[in-house]
């Protein structure tokens, strides 16, 4: 029984925050001037990145990335806050001790966004290389991809945070 009571609390804060969470994507603050800056931010990152790997010719024009040979926009979804808000709010929910949440937190943030410049470079890359393969990429393959890893990175830091307390539970005994 014990098992099912934490369960129910883990779903129970999980959707709590995840309610928290899409109550803050319908705010006027947060369509008009947290995801504008945002999008132009990531667009920033990933021209930068862009860049560095050699597509000097690509510009970043507010929330696109455009070249010679195509452009895309990044706009809301693009941005990886949903799979990153499933992540955080399953960390939070789970049932370990804030100082193991803390480094997930953090850890798996920059993680996902990370693979997100890695998602918007590539899906550039695809529009500029192989623009016929451009939607199924975007809408197929990414969006899945990028909602099972978030699922997966915290899998890994849910066994990561019992490791631990497992050890310390073996360590004080």
């Amino acid at each position: 029984m014990q098992t099912h009571g934490r369960d129910l609390r883990f779903l129970g804060i999980f959707g709590a925050l995840m309610l928290v969470y899409f109550f803050f994507i319908t705010t006027s603050f947060s369509k008009d001037d947290f995801f504008p800056w945002y999008l132009r931010g990531t667009t920033q990152v990933s021209g930068s990145v862009l860049h560095a790997t050699g597509y000097s010719s690509v510009s970043v024009e507010g929330q696109s990335l455009v070249s010679t040979r195509g452009a895309i926009t990044v706009e809301r979804g693009c941005d990886a806050l949903d799979p990153t808000a499933l992540f955080l709010s399953a960390v939070v929910a789970s049932p370990a001790a804030m100082s193991l949440k803390i480094p997930g937190l953090i850890g798996g943030t920059l993680i996902l966004m990370v693979v997100n410049v890695i998602r918007i470079v590539t899906l550039f890359l695809t529009r500029v290389h192989w623009s016929s393969a451009f939607d199924v990429m975007h809408l197929d393959i990414w969006q899945v991809a990028f909602i099972l890893f978030a699922i997966v990175l915290w899998a890994g830091w849910a066994s990561w945070a019992k490791n631990r307390t497992v050890a310390r539970v073996h360590v004080s005994s």
